[in-house]
């Protein structure tokens, strides 16, 4: 047989330059762990988001709040079906913005609210069309005067102690503005409050007050009120990113999406 031997590594030189696999322990582990820093971080900002998300679309809590005031309103025309529900969404009076939400609009906010506990239907004999109700009291657990509250806040925007005592008048009746108070501080003391106070408008020195449980289409931090369109958004700007339709109002005339 031939005198064959197989070539030995070379020892390192000074151009040498090891794998990373070779370094020493301590700063392999040390590099490994780093990485491990961020990652807890951008988990914690996740869970803030989502703690801090508003529970409710806008259409949706537009609709809530339409159920809590015709139940109170209107006794004898509730429960309150999709077409009648649209109506009170639409309306012109007792709504900020004045929207102009279609029948598809209104469904979607009914699926919502009935997935989260707050509204069901109601299926009477007789009846020709499904009507629906709100479960607010029960899911959120508050009394009459907690849910009078927050139906003009879904409906009108922020509001001062004056404005809610004024405004509230035909769904539960309060005995004066320090009644009001009162039960606005119940309901920001409460675990996961939906209330939350804001600062007072310009020119004005009265503190208002606002829901979180539903999206609003303006800024909160604005003091001064907002038009009936923001100028800020466009007509095209939607209320939600997983939103398919467009927010809009009665100033604005576009056309109604084809239906086949």
């Amino acid at each position: 047989m031939p005198d064959f031997e197989y070539p030995t590594q070379k020892a390192p030189t000074p151009d040498y330059q090891p794998p990373r696999d070779f370094s020493p322990p301590p700063t392999s582990s040390s590099a490994e762990s780093a990485p491990e820093e961020p990652d807890v971080v951008a988990e914690s900002e996740d869970t803030e988001e989502e703690e801090t998300a508003a529970l409710l679309s806008f259409e949706e809590g537009r609709v809530l709040g339409c159920l809590i005031e015709k139940s109170k309103t209107t006794p004898d025309n509730y429960p309150l079906s999709l077409n009648s529900l649209q109506l009170a969404a639409n309306q012109k009076s007792n709504r900020h913005p004045v929207t102009d939400l279609d029948e598809e609009d209104i469904e979607d906010a009914i699926d919502g609210l009935r997935e989260k506990k707050l509204a069901f239907r109601v299926d009477q004999a007789g009846a020709r069309t499904a009507k629906f109700s709100h479960n607010a009291k029960s899911t959120l657990e508050f009394y009459d005067e907690h849910v009078a509250i927050l139906s003009v806040l879904l409906l009108r925007g922020p509001q001062t102690i004056g404005e809610i005592r004024g405004r509230t008048e035909r769904l539960y009746r309060f005995a004066d503005v320090e009644d009001v108070e009162e039960v606005l501080k119940e309901m920001m003391e409460k675990e996961d409050s939906i209330i939350v106070e804001l600062p007072p408008s310009s020119g004005k020195t009265v503190k208002r007050f606002h829901q979180t449980l539903a999206d609003y289409p303006f800024e909160l931090q604005d003091t001064v009120p907002p038009p009936p369109f923001p100028p800020h958004l466009s007509k095209s700007t939607k209320l939600l990113p997983n939103k398919s339709r467009l927010w809009k109002t009665g100033l604005i005339n576009s056309k109604k999406k084809s239906r086949k």
